[in-house]
C-alpha cells in the first residue's frame, strides 16, 4: 500500500483558516438593533446588553431580556428575575421581582411569588430611620389597573377585599411620603417627537425627561433645536418653572403672556429670592455657563438636592474654576450634588462660554430627577437614590 504523500502547503492553509476562524469568532461584534435614547440593544452568545453609537458595550452583554431605554432607564431581566436599570448599568431596583410593570409617576406593579405591591425607582423614608422602596408592602394577593367609573385605578386584593387608590393621586401621595423628585413625576407615555432630535443623539434621553417633566418645550414647527444657544431670559423661565414646581405654586402651569414674554418669570425668580432685581440688563442675550449654574443653585430645587460627591474633591477637581471665580460656590455645589461633569472627562467646567439648549436639557433632567444624577467618583459613594453604586458617570455634556 502507497502512503498519501504530506502535503506542508496544504497543512499551512488549513492552519491559517483555523486560526482566522478563531480571531473571527474572538473580536466578532454584538448584534446590534435600533437606538433609542443614544443606546441600543445588543446581543451575543443569547444573552443581551445595550451599546452605544460607537458600538462600544456600555452596559454589559449578561441579562436574559432587556427592553429598550425610556426616559433614561430600561427594565431587564437576570436569573429569571426583573430589575430595572439606569443608561450607566447601575440598578434602580434590584433583580428580584418576578413581574414589573410600569405604573408612571417613577412606581412599578411588582411582584414576588404569589404576593404583589407597588415599588419606587428612588428610596425613600420608611418611617422607621431606615429607607424603602416598596410604596404599596409586596404583600397583596394581586395588584391591578382598572377603570372604575371613569378614573384609572389600582385595586388591591387581599382576602377576598378589594382596596381602590386613583392613579391620579398617587403624585401627592409620593410626596406626602417624602418620595425623591415627586414634585417633576415621570409620565407613562408623554414623549416628544422633535424632527432635530434623533434616537442616536447623545441628548435625546435628556430632552425626552425635560420634556415629560414639563420643563422644556419644542421652539416651534416641531424642532427642539438642540444646538441653540440659551439667553438669560430661557435660563430665568426654566428657574421659575423649577422653583414653581417645587413649591407646588402655580406659576408653572399659567399661560406666558405680557411684554416681554420673559416679564413674568423674571418677576417671579426676583420675588422667590433666586436672582436680585436688576442683576440682569439684557435678558436676551446668551446666558453663560457660570451665570446658569449662580441662577439654577439658587432655586429651592438647587439649595435642597443633597451632596453625592466630595466638595473638597470637586474644588480640587475642576480645573477651571477656582474659589473666588463668579458663582464658584453654585458651580461646585451643582458638581457636588451630582448635576454637573464638565464638558469633558477633566471635568472642566468652561464657565464663561454659553449654553446650548440640549445642554441645558440635561442640566434640568438632572435636576428634577435623582435617578439621573451622577456619582463622578463612584468607589467613594453609595448612591442612596440609585440603591447602588454606578460603575460609571454617564458620558454626557453639561
Amino acid at each position: 500500500m502507497r502512503k498519501a504523500k504530506s502535503n506542508p502547503g496544504r497543512k499551512l492553509a488549513a492552519l491559517v483558516l483555523s486560526c482566522a476562524a478563531v480571531i473571527s469568532a474572538a473580536v466578532a461584534a454584538p448584534i446590534v438593533y435600533g437606538y433609542q435614547e443614544g443606546l441600543a440593544q445588543a446581543t451575543e452568545n443569547g444573552l443581551w446588553g445595550f451599546v452605544d453609537t460607537t458600538g462600544s458595550v456600555v452596559v454589559p452583554i449578561r441579562y436574559q431580556s432587556v427592553l429598550d431605554f425610556t426616559l433614561g432607564t430600561a427594565l431587564v431581566r437576570t436569573n429569571n428575575k426583573m430589575g430595572l436599570i439606569r443608561q450607566d448599568g447601575a440598578y434602580l431596583l434590584q433583580p428580584e421581582y418576578d413581574t414589573l410593570e410600569n405604573l408612571g409617576y417613577g412606581l412599578y406593579l411588582a411582584q414576588k411569588g404569589d404576593q404583589w405591591g407597588v415599588v419606587s425607582i428612588l428610596a425613600f423614608p420608611d418611617g422607621q430611620g431606615g429607607e424603602t422602596w416598596e410604596f404599596y408592602p409586596i404583600a397583596y394577593d394581586a395588584v391591578r389597573v382598572d377603570r372604575v367609573d371613569g378614573l384609572d385605578v389600582l385595586v388591591f386584593a387581599t382576602g377576598g377585599v378589594d382596596t381602590m387608590v386613583s392613579l391620579s393621586s398617587l403624585p401627592s401621595l409620593m410626596a406626602q411620603r417624602q418620595v425623591p423628585s415627586a414634585q417633576f413625576p415621570l409620565i407613562k407615555g408623554r414623549l416628544p417627537s422633535f424632527s432635530d432630535v434623533g434616537p442616536r443623539d447623545w441628548f435625546a434621553v435628556w430632552v425626552d425627561i425635560a420634556y415629560n417633566v414639563s420643563l422644556m418645550q419644542g421652539t416651534g414647527n416641531g424642532a427642539f433645536s438642540p444646538n441653540q444657544t440659551l439667553t438669560v431670559a430661557e435660563a430665568l423661565k426654566l428657574a421659575a418653572f423649577m422653583e414653581s414646581q417645587s413649591k407646588g405654586d402655580s406659576f408653572h402651569l399659567q399661560p406666558i403672556t405680557g411684554t416681554p414674554w420673559y416679564r413674568s418669570s423674571v418677576a417671579y425668580c426676583e420675588a422667590s429670592g433666586v436672582i436680585s432685581p436688576g442683576e440682569f440688563d439684557d435678558y436676551e442675550r446668551p446666558v453663560t455657563r457660570a451665570e446658569m449654574a449662580r441662577i439654577f443653585a439658587a432655586t429651592t430645587l438647587g439649595r435642597s438636592i443633597p451632596e453625592r460627591n466630595s466638595l473638597a474633591q470637586v474644588k480640587a477637581s475642576v480645573p477651571d474654576v477656582k474659589a473666588g471665580d463668579y458663582a464658584a460656590d453654585a458651580i461646585f455645589s451643582l458638581y457636588a450634588k451630582g448635576i454637573l461633569s464638565g464638558t469633558d472627562a477633566g471635568l472642566t467646567f468652561r464657565p464663561a462660554d454659553s449654553l446650548t439648549r440640549a445642554e441645558a436639557a440635561a442640566i434640568v433632567s438632572r435636576m428634577a430627577r435623582a435617578e439621573q444624577r451622577i456619582t463622578l467618583w463612584p468607589s467613594a459613594y453609595r448612591s442612596a437614590a440609585a440603591g447602588t453604586a454606578p460603575e460609571s458617570a454617564p458620558a454626557v455634556t453639561a
